[in-house]
């Protein structure tokens, strides 16, 4: 849920009071959160506790807990006991939760819209139906972690550590990344390959190649307008192939190339048949001839004279180049990791 600044404000204000660093001390050493009626009743009468908006949720919004270990001791049915970070239905909303350690956690249906996250511990944590919006994530540590249905729109998700995370396609980070609303191109060229390498381990193809084309574009933002680099990276990087991620574009390219020189064989009319030269020929004759040039099959029975030769050449050169093109985009869509 996401609030303006001065109901934040409100919201970590309360756990400043004498009563709310009492209760803070308290919810560090008892773990109270875990049970939600004594949650409730440790917590009656701090200033806007429970709002009806929570629907029954446990309201930690705008605490400062940073440093906080939210792990606790489970006995298996082994007889073993391990450390882990159960937390479900718990609203962050606000909260200061630097440098926190959700190691092993089992997170589910929590907000931590607006939180300060930055270098918390998420190793080998499954984090599930959690919404993360505008939220710092500044440097969490992620390896291993197993990220389900959560929203990250918005989210600063800066030199974040992702070894081994698995994500799933429904888990959301909005049109754009915030460092590219920003402008910072290089941050946001970074941040959309980890989301990618993500997508890849996940086995997520489509939005591994979607992350791809993203980081691409942040790359060729960062270059300068003057730089013709720019200008080539734009028309043969993107408009030609969305950068190899693309091989209906491709296609068509190859299609316009094709009828475009048709109609130029056309207009010039400068074919011959068997070395006699073609005074009237169809559009299906140009076509054919225009086909067997960009695929440079060249059967020997049409072959153009004059300054069509040019023409003829650099079709060929662009077929070559497409082709080529094409079958690496269709292998790499079809051979995956």
């Amino acid at each position: 849920m996401q609030y303006p600044k001065e109901k934040l404000d409100a919201l970590r204000k309360r756990w400043t009071t004498a009563k709310g660093k009492k209760l803070v001390a308290s919810i560090k050493r008892t773990h109270c959160y875990l049970n939600p009626a004594l949650f409730r009743e440790k917590v009656k009468g701090l200033e806007g506790i429970n709002d009806p908006e929570l629907e029954n949720g446990i309201d930690m919004r705008g605490i400062s807990v940073s440093g906080f270990d939210f792990r606790i001791s489970v006995q298996e049915d082994d007889g073993f006991s391990e450390n882990l970070a159960i937390l479900a239905n718990i609203h962050f909303e606000g909260a200061m939760l630097r440098y926190c350690n959700f190691q092993e956690g089992k997170i589910h249906d929590c907000n931590f819209e607006n939180a300060e996250l930055s270098h918390s511990d998420f190793k080998n944590a499954h984090i599930t139906d959690c919404s993360f919006q505008n939220s710092d994530l500044n440097e969490i540590n992620l390896i291993n972690a197993n990220i389900t249905n959560c929203s990250l729109v918005d989210a600063n998700i800066d030199d974040i550590s992702t070894s081994g995370t698995v994500i799933d396609e429904k888990s959301n980070f909005g049109k754009e990344l915030k460092s590219e609303t920003a402008k910072n191109y290089h941050s946001a060229a970074i941040e959309y390959k980890q989301i990618k390498e993500m997508y890849k381990y996940s086995s997520l193809h489509e939005q591994a190649d979607e992350f791809h084309y993203r980081e691409m574009i942040s790359k060729r933002k960062r270059i300068s307008y003057l730089n013709p680099v720019r200008f080539f990276s734009y028309i043969f990087g993107d408009l030609l192939c969305k950068y190899g991620t693309s091989f209906i574009r491709v296609f068509m390219a190859a299609i316009l190339v094709v009828i475009t020189c048709t109609f130029a064989f056309q207009i010039f009319d400068s074919l011959m048949f068997y070395n006699e030269k073609l005074t009237d020929y169809s559009f299906l004759d140009a076509l054919y001839f225009s086909i067997t040039t960009f695929t440079t099959l060249g059967y020997g029975d049409y072959h153009a004279v004059g300054a069509v030769r040019f023409i003829a050449a650099a079709e060929s050169f662009v077929g070559i180049a497409l082709t080529s093109l094409f079958t690496v985009i269709v292998a790499r869509s079809i051979i995956r990791d």
